[in-house]
């Protein structure tokens, strides 16, 4: 197998080592490299998405976070990830349903409505 990856040489504070140690421990990670290409990874996605995709990123409070892995655990749902898609995927259908008909979301000051029953103008 032919090694493609290049060495890159990158100088970061003691304090941010010591916390990607903390990563490398927590995560059960090899090295503290591939705990930097996981964050690299992370980071791209995070900034370069897919065209058809719109990264959110959620911030949540260890306790939430803790809620929602149960959640998870007790089978209600795949992934944390996936748990949080479809709670704001089902918020956003309810808030929009709560405004009516798409009609009403898009029409614009001027626009001419039609009776109830009658052909659109």
């Amino acid at each position: 197998m032919v090694d493609t990856s290049e060495r890159v040489t990158v100088r970061i504070p003691e304090e941010l080592l010591e916390k990607l140690k903390r990563i490398q421990e927590e995560k059960g990670t090899a090295t503290i490299s591939d705990t930097i290409r996981e964050g690299l990874e992370q980071y791209i996605e995070l900034h370069l998405p897919p065209n058809h995709i719109r990264k959110v990123v959620v911030e949540l409070s260890r306790r939430d976070n803790n809620r929602l892995e149960e959640f998870v655990r007790e089978g209600n749902s795949v992934s944390v990830d996936d748990a949080v898609r479809s709670a704001v995927r089902e918020y956003i259908r309810s808030r929009i349903d709560q405004l009516g008909p798409p009609s009403r979301l898009h029409r614009r000051e001027g626009d001419t409505v039609a009776a109830e029953g009658a052909p659109p103008p």
